[in-house]
């Protein structure tokens, strides 16, 4: 099902500092490019995670999970613009509807979507791919937003796949157990992938991040 990686460069040391000034701020504001956020699953209150595993079957690219640790660095995304986009400044403000990439703050790659199965449900398989940030089209998610005109703390809000149109998603009825993949590091934690319709399990929020001060123009 899954496997160790060797992967061992590290993304940015003062980025890896931050990871561990847990807890965070928590802040009622606009998100801007450049901070660092951590995405809560509102159904199950598990975060959005990566760590140097691959998937043992489809893409067997690194892998995305959601864990329930509250702490855990694993559970920190860098935001930034699109594959293409324009170059989002630091503290530029995320619109509901924008184009964004989010690199996962250990291992420098970006949260990536594609046509392979998932592990548990063999729905669209959700993994991080690229290198310091660097990756291609598929790692550009659009926001969409359940109030509001700003990508907001504290709102929920949905992420759709740009380029397959899939949603974001996570159930707790998808958890890796011992039975379905026997001595993996990721037990215990739900599979996140990606879903025709976002519904309630596709809704995320952010609540705790090392956030970047909005740019006054």
């Amino acid at each position: 099902m899954c496997q160790a990686s060797h992967v061992s460069a590290m993304f940015i040391p003062l980025r890896l500092l931050l990871a561990f000034s847990l807890p965070l701020l928590l802040l009622s504001s606009p998100l801007t490019c450049n901070s660092i956020v951590k995405l809560t699953h509102t159904s199950t209150n598990f975060h959005l995670s990566s760590a140097e595993i691959n998937w043992g079957s489809g893409s067997g690219q690194q892998s995305v999970t959601a864990t329930s640790s509250p702490s855990s660095s694993e559970s920190m995304w860098i935001i930034s613009e699109g594959h293409d986009g324009e170059e989002c400044l630091a503290g530029t403000v995320i619109n509901c509807n924008d184009i964004i990439r989010l690199t996962h703050l250990l291992t420098g790659k970006n949260l990536h979507s594609h046509q392979f199965r998932s592990p548990l449900t063999s729905q669209q398989e959700v993994s991080a791919f690229g290198t310091d940030g660097t990756g291609d089209a598929s790692d550009d998610w659009k926001i969409i937003c359940s109030s509001g005109s700003n990508w907001s703390v504290d709102v929920p809000f949905h992420l759709q796949h740009k380029e397959t149109g899939k949603f974001l998603t996570s159930d707790s009825g998808a958890r890796f157990t011992q039975q379905n993949c026997p001595n993996c590091p990721i037990v215990g934690q739900l599979e996140v992938v990606g879903t025709k319709g976002g519904g309630e399990g596709g809704k995320w929020v952010v609540q705790r991040g090392v956030f970047i001060q909005e740019i006054e123009e």
